[in-house]
C-alpha cells in the first residue's frame, strides 16, 4: 500500500515543479511574448509587429460598402505589408477625422490602417484614387502639413 502512495506523491511532486513553459504550456501572460512557430496561425499573427510600424499599414482597394452611419467601410483590398495582412475583403471601422461623404461602392481607394488596442485595424485616412491619382494620400498628408 505504500508503494503506490510514494509513487503517486513522486509523480505530483514531479508535475507540479515543472515550470509550464518547460512543460511546452505557456504561463498566463506570455502569450504576449514572441509568437512560438507551435502557436497557431491566427494567435502568432495578432502579435505580429508589436511596435508602432507593425500598427499602421498603407494599402489600395475596392469599396464595396460604405455605412457612413455607422462609420465602417468594407474594402476589397490588395495585401498590406506593413501590418502582415493578405488581400481580402475586409470591413473596416472608421475613425472620427476621416470623411466618409463622397466615397461609394466601387470607388479604387488608397487608405491608411492603424491597429488599435482591441487588436482591431481602423481607417485613419482614405482618398479616391480615380480622383485623386494614385499618389492621393501623399498629397493629403503634405496639405495638412
Amino acid at each position: 500500500m505504500t508503494r503506490p502512495v510514494a509513487m503517486l506523491a513522486l509523480v505530483m511532486v514531479a508535475t507540479w515543479s515543472v515550470p509550464p513553459a518547460a512543460a511546452g504550456v505557456p504561463a498566463p501572460g506570455d502569450l504576449a511574448g514572441d509568437p512560438s512557430p507551435d502557436l497557431p496561425l491566427l494567435l502568432a499573427d495578432s502579435h505580429a509587429g508589436d511596435g508602432a510600424a507593425g500598427r499602421i499599414g498603407q494599402g489600395t482597394g475596392v469599396i464595396r460598402s460604405v455605412d457612413a452611419e455607422g462609420r465602417s467601410l468594407t474594402i476589397d483590398h490588395e495585401p498590406i505589408e506593413e501590418v502582415g495582412m493578405g488581400a481580402m475583403t475586409m470591413g473596416f471601422g472608421v475613425t472620427g477625422a476621416v470623411d466618409l461623404s463622397g466615397l461609394a461602392e466601387g470607388d479604387a481607394v488608397a487608405f491608411r490602417i492603424k491597429r488599435g488596442r482591441d487588436n482591431s485595424y481602423r481607417v485613419i485616412a482614405i482618398c479616391d484614387t480615380g480622383t485623386g491619382g494614385s499618389d492621393c494620400l501623399e498629397a493629403d498628408s503634405s496639405a495638412q502639413q
